[in-house]
């Protein structure tokens, strides 16, 4: 009887030993700003600020899933705060060491800022490695012609080329929604199935061309290039959402499927200058 509980309780122990090494919890925090106008309540914008904080933190350790060009480009906080929320980082926060610290607001220029600690133990997120290529490309059909930077009124493709067979879908994102680019219109929201290593021009096919545009000031917007070896689309596909919705849509498919794999290019889409 003593050597059995004797055997339970080692059991139990290399159990409590294989859960702790598999959260791997990693502790996360530092100092950030966040810079709000009058038409904000203070409430709001503490707790916008702490959200802040910890997608800053978060993507600091871990990383997004954004390529090709680096948030750090982008000088102004509260702008490099509003992509990152546009992306999937990759970590989640687990649980905080301290209770957020909130200075009190500095108004200045019209503008409020506040500075937020946070201390916080997160845990990475594990996404499929991204084997495929794609290439943003302006103006042409070929590989040279891959940028990041565009001007309204310039033409939008992409090549893609995947070491294995699966299913591809492509989605665009500006401040406000999520369109699907592919499947193409008028496929019945099929899933667009590839070959391996054969390289596809997308985007060059009738009806499913696209010109970039943006308004006075330049925008970022964001392609999200989405591949798994399985189908993920279904016929009853949204082909438009807002940002939110389609977050939750593809949290959803990775939950589901840990084989997909992520890509999400940033574009830079400059006014067109006479």
């Amino acid at each position: 009887m003593i050597k059995r509980l004797f055997y339970i309780i080692i059991l139990v122990f290399c159990c409590n030993i294989q859960l702790t090494a598999k959260e791997k919890l990693v502790k996360c925090g530092g100092t950030f700003p966040y810079y709000y106008s009058e038409n904000i309540s203070l409430a709001e914008a503490k707790a916008k600020a702490v959200e802040n904080a910890v997608i800053m933190a978060l993507a600091d350790q871990f990383g997004t899933t954004v390529t090709s060009q680096s948030l750090m480009e982008i000088a102004d906080a509260n702008e490099r705060f509003a992509q990152m929320s546009r992306l999937q980082v990759k970590g989640t926060l687990v649980r905080h060491i301290h209770k957020p610290k909130i200075s009190d607001p500095v108004y200045s220029d019209n503008t409020f800022a506040i500075e937020v600690t946070v201390e916080f133990y997160a845990r990475e997120l594990k996404y499929a490695p991204v084997e495929y290529s794609a290439k943003a490309l302006r103006n042409g059909k070929e590989d040279k012609f891959e940028s990041n930077t565009f001007v309204a009124g310039d033409k939008f493709y992409m090549s893609f080329v995947s070491p294995k067979e699966g299913y591809l879908a492509v989605f665009f994102e500006d401040r406000e929604t999520a369109s699907c680019m592919l499947p193409y219109v008028g496929d019945d929201n099929e899933p667009f199935h590839v070959e391996k290593d054969k390289r596809y021009l997308l985007f060059d096919v009738t009806n499913n061309t696209y010109h970039l545009s943006c308004g006075e000031e330049p925008e970022i917007n964001y392609v999200h290039i989405i591949f798994s070896p399985y189908k993920f689309i279904d016929r009853d596909l949204t082909r438009e959402m807002t940002c939110a919705k389609f977050r939750d849509w593809l949290g959803t498919r990775q939950s589901y499927d840990e084989d997909i794999q992520v890509e999400s290019i940033m574009i830079r889409v400059n006014p067109a200058r006479d």
